[in-house]
């Protein structure tokens, strides 16, 4: 009897650690230098980072998980370029944005001028 709930309790906790395992493979996060790196890891066009970010864009971090539709961008990006924003999204109040021309609907959060945060929005996606 001792035997058999010792092997019950390895076969749950292998099982337990293959699942975090399962689970941590499926996020990703990526980082970028600059708009080219970004575009050229395809995430541009799968659309896990929006294709309405300024070029200027640099110091791009990315994390999305593959079985969730949500996107997590920040970066930093030339001021000048606040426009590609506005072009694409609409205003809610001062340095908020909302966008649906990603695929997904998020916000954009810029502070500081040059720096944006882009994130699904909750009960959005």
């Amino acid at each position: 009897m001792k035997t058999i709930s010792i092997v019950i309790l390895f076969v749950l906790a292998t099982s337990g650690i293959g699942l975090y395992l399962l689970s941590m493979s499926e996020s990703q996060h990526n980082r970028f230098s600059s708009y080219e790196e970004a575009e050229q890891s395809g995430l541009i066009l799968r659309g896990w980072i929006p294709s309405f970010i300024p070029k200027s864009s640099y110091n791009i971090e990315e994390r999305h998980r593959v079985d969730q539709p949500y996107i997590d961008v920040s970066l930093n990006f030339d001021p000048n370029e606040i426009a590609s924003f506005e072009r694409s999204c609409s205003f809610v109040t001062m340095n908020n944005y909302k966008c649906d021309t990603s695929g997904y609907p998020v916000t954009v959060i810029i502070s500081d001028g040059n720096y944006a945060v882009i994130r699904s929005i909750a009960n959005g996606t």
